[in-house]
């Protein structure tokens, strides 16, 4: 789709953004995200809202309104059935267009965020993860996946683990530019450990902790997720289950054994208490326990 240059008014003063067609708008939207440090994911996100945005209007962004912003997202909602965390990434992506990078703040002040949707997510029990865990013969994929239960940890922080990050001396894992560009530290779990040494030495990765097929690439989501459903159909698990569900199940767990809710909060990353305390209605019960869930899993049995 071809337009001609864009003048834009911001704040009193004059400003022209030259954009030949609707790549190069993306191109320099993009640009300035990289500038201000958002993570590769949040990029991809927000580029694509806007780029379906001025699709489906089929004229330059700056000629859209506000009706015609009304208009797309429930298309996006009723046609298309996007979920409710696909369409604020959209809201998302169009307002960081409109406020941050065409300075026309007026068009989306309005848009609404979808409505947070409150829900239990469904988690796995200790014996279904113990079960699953030890009928997997991948030992890179067993490995993986319990340290994305044991640590607590999204896919993509899984992903950027660097062998430099393991320390055997404290126990911890060194989690680098996490959600919201974080660094923390999450406990090593002592049965892992010995995993992690025996998938050190049989597989010798280099870099990073996960090895892509291609030398010095990470491990895909694409194969991380295949690992997982494999070895959910194996176990015969048909509960609607995902990488983040280990996650999920980790934090609950820590709840069900009485760790203090802050404690789980610093574990997890979570910039918000209340984001923590969705994982309460599992447990009454808070202590000052600080055991990993993998950990007492083996040991229990």
């Amino acid at each position: 789709m071809e337009y001609q240059i864009l003048k834009i008014k911001y704040y009193g003063k004059k400003s022209v953004l030259a954009f030949s067609s609707v790549d190069d708008l993306l191109e320099k939207m993009r640009q300035r995200m990289v500038i201000e440090n958002l993570s590769p994911r949040t990029i991809t996100s927000y580029l694509n809202g806007p780029k379906r945005l001025i699709e489906y209007c089929g004229k330059p962004p700056r000629q859209i309104t506000t009706d015609e912003i009304y208009s797309f997202l429930v298309y996006e909602k009723e046609v298309k059935k996007h979920s409710r965390s696909t369409m604020r990434i959209n809201v998302n992506g169009i307002r960081y267009l409109y406020k941050n990078f065409l300075k026309r703040p007026e068009l989306v002040d309005e848009v609404p965020y979808p409505k947070q949707e409150k829900y239990i997510p469904e988690i796995f029990t200790g014996k279904e993860l113990k079960r699953m865990f030890d009928n997997m013969h991948n030992t890179k994929h067993r490995v993986m996946l319990k340290l994305i239960y044991s640590g607590g940890l999204r896919r993509g922080e899984v992903r950027d683990i660097r062998l430099k990050d393991i320390s055997r001396q404290t126990m911890q894992i060194h989690i680098r530019q996490g959600k919201g560009k974080k660094d923390r530290f999450v406990q090593l779990s002592e049965h892992l450990l010995k995993e992690l040494e025996e998938y050190y030495q049989t597989t010798k990765p280099e870099t990073w902790l996960f090895n892509g097929r291609k030398k010095g690439s990470k491990l895909s989501e694409a194969a991380m997720r295949w690992a997982l459903l494999q070895a959910l159909k194996r176990e015969g698990i048909t509960k609607k289950l995902h990488l983040h569900s280990l996650r999920h199940s980790f934090a609950s767990h820590h709840v069900s054994m009485g760790t203090n809710l802050l404690h789980i909060q610093q574990l997890l990353g979570h910039e918000s208490i209340q984001t923590t305390m969705l994982y309460l209605h599992l447990s009454d019960k808070i202590s000052g326990k600080q055991k990993n869930p993998l950990d007492v899993m083996y040991n229990a049995g």
